[in-house]
Parts: C-alpha cells; sequence; structure tokens
C-alpha cells in the first residue's frame, strides 16, 4: 500500500507541474494580444456614431467653455486651471513657460490650444475619442483662415482621470516641443 500512496502523489505532482506552466504562457500571449490590440485601437478613426466618454468630454470643456475666457494657456497667476486638464509633466512645462519673461510663444498672439492666432479659428469640433487602454486620442478639427485644420489630443488616464499630454498640431509640432 505504501509504494502505491507514493506513485499516485508522484502521479499528482508530476500533473499539477505541468499544467501551470500552460496556464502561464496563456496568460502571457493573452497580455502581449491585448496590447497590440490597443495600438490597434488607437489608429482607428472614431466613427460618426461613437459614444461620447469622458476623455472628449475633457477635451471640449477645454476648447470650447475654457478657452475664450481662461485659457488655461495663458494663465500665469493660478496653476489649477492647467492641473485640471494637463498631465503633470505637461502643465509643468505650461506653468514654467508662461512664468518666464521672454517665452518660447507669443501667447497674446498665438493660441496654443491651436497654434495659431485667435481671431482665424473657426467652426471647431471635438471628434469622439478612441480609447485603448489607459490611453485615449481625441481629434480637434477646426478653420484656420477658411482652411479646415486637424489636431490630434493625445491623452492618458491617471488616478482615474484622463488627463492631456500631448497636442500634435496640424503642422506637425507638438505642444512639449514649442515649449522645450
Amino acid at each position: 500500500m505504501p509504494i502505491s500512496r507514493l506513485l499516485i502523489l508522484l502521479l499528482f505532482f508530476a500533473v499539477s507541474c505541468q499544467t501551470k506552466p500552460k496556464q502561464e504562457t496563456q496568460t502571457t500571449s493573452t497580455t502581449a494580444t491585448a496590447s497590440e490590440d490597443s495600438a490597434t485601437i488607437l489608429a482607428k478613426r472614431p466613427g460618426p456614431d461613437a459614444p461620447r466618454t469622458a476623455a472628449d468630454r475633457l477635451v471640449r470643456a477645454l476648447y470650447f467653455e475654457h478657452n475664450k475666457t481662461e485659457n488655461p494657456m495663458r494663465e500665469t497667476k493660478d496653476r489649477s486651471l492647467i492641473d485640471q486638464f494637463f498631465a503633470k509633466p505637461t502643465a509643468d512645462l505650461i506653468w514654467s513657460d508662461g512664468k518666464k519673461s521672454s517665452t518660447k510663444v507669443n501667447r497674446s498672439k498665438i493660441n496654443l490650444l491651436f497654434n495659431a492666432p485667435d481671431a482665424a479659428i473657426k467652426k471647431m469640433w471635438v471628434l469622439p475619442a478612441v480609447i485603448g487602454g489607459s490611453r485615449a486620442i481625441v481629434y480637434v478639427t477646426f478653420e484656420n483662415d477658411a482652411k479646415p485644420e486637424e489636431l490630434r489630443v493625445d491623452m492618458q488616464r491617471l488616478s482615474g482621470r484622463w488627463r492631456i499630454t500631448d497636442i500634435l498640431y496640424p503642422n506637425g509640432k507638438l505642444l512639449t516641443q514649442l515649449l522645450h
């Protein structure tokens, strides 16, 4: 009897050891597929019937509500409006550039939300967000001197809230490049 119990125990351990690597392999391949799916998802454009999300609502608030009266890009006294919309590294760049006596961009003439003069901007529209994991992309279309243009707002979910990490302007420049 003791030998049969020993054989049963050995057989049990052999079977249990063989199933664990299969589970780990499946988990690894699922994780790799999820990250590929995120990149694939972010490369797609939102459809006309795509649902609205917190990510594009944040961008809409920035461009529609705060552009005219409280533009965070022109804020020099209170940083809280900048932090409401931008991730910390980007907010730090905006704040430090705004506090300098000679900034890299003339903010009284150029609106950094568009990288264009305020008077030239007309007919703006914020498209629904494309979300892939903790990243999102929101496209903003507008007319710049009657010429249609589009910019891309890159976002990341930080502590459960969406924040803007960068803006790609129609001329190919990034907000973070302009502020460095």
